[in-house]
């Protein structure tokens, strides 16, 4: 078995994913905080834009990895925190792979409201997450993913709904869950 965890932090673009990961690395001695979003940037020629219908091999192989990569980290000893947008449509992917590299994980849904999540991911303008590819703020996709997250079955028991708490608090409530098994 591996030595250290992989605690997926996932959600709709603007949930605060990004915040409250790099939280969560920080409250371990030895972590990783693994930006999902860098992964998607490799792909030099033929990206789809994920959410869209056609993507979904395109968006499998991304999914198999960066869980590859969280894998080898945990397995080396390093707590890895996974940032991205990692729906239950594709758990299986990371879930396979977690398993076969004995390692341990842990899933958590980061879901504000749905206004609230529309709010910070528009009001990102100009940032970017990844050198040269700015942070998805289009109304249409950004509302797309939340709807798609609004509902994430047998997982809704993971979900931390951070509409009116604050990115420390949140991490809290992870570490608090991983630690307590709750």
């Amino acid at each position: 078995m591996a030595d250290a965890p992989v605690l997926i932090i996932t959600g709709p673009p603007g949930a605060g994913k990004t915040t409250v990961a790099r939280l969560v690395a920080d409250r371990f001695d030895r972590s990783v905080c693994l930006e999902t979003d860098w992964f998607w940037s490799t792909i030099v020629k033929g990206f789809l834009p994920p959410w869209q219908p056609d993507a979904d091999s395109q968006n499998r192989a991304v999914v198999r990895s960066f869980a590859a990569a969280a894998s080898a980290m945990a397995v080396g000893g390093y707590t890895v925190v996974l940032d991205g947008i990692v729906g239950p449509w594709y758990l299986d992917i990371v879930m396979d792979q977690f398993k076969s590299s004995g390692v341990t994980a842990h899933y958590f849904v980061l879901r504000p409201a749905r206004h609230i999540a529309l709010d910070r991911a528009t009001s990102r303008i100009g940032d970017e997450r990844v050198p040269g590819h700015p942070a998805l703020t289009d109304e249409g996709p950004v509302l797309h993913m939340w709807d798609e997250f609004g509902d994430v079955g047998q997982s809704e028991d993971r979900v931390i709904d951070n509409s009116d708490i604050n990115p420390d608090e949140a991490a809290s409530l992870i570490l608090n869950r991983v630690r307590f098994g709750t």
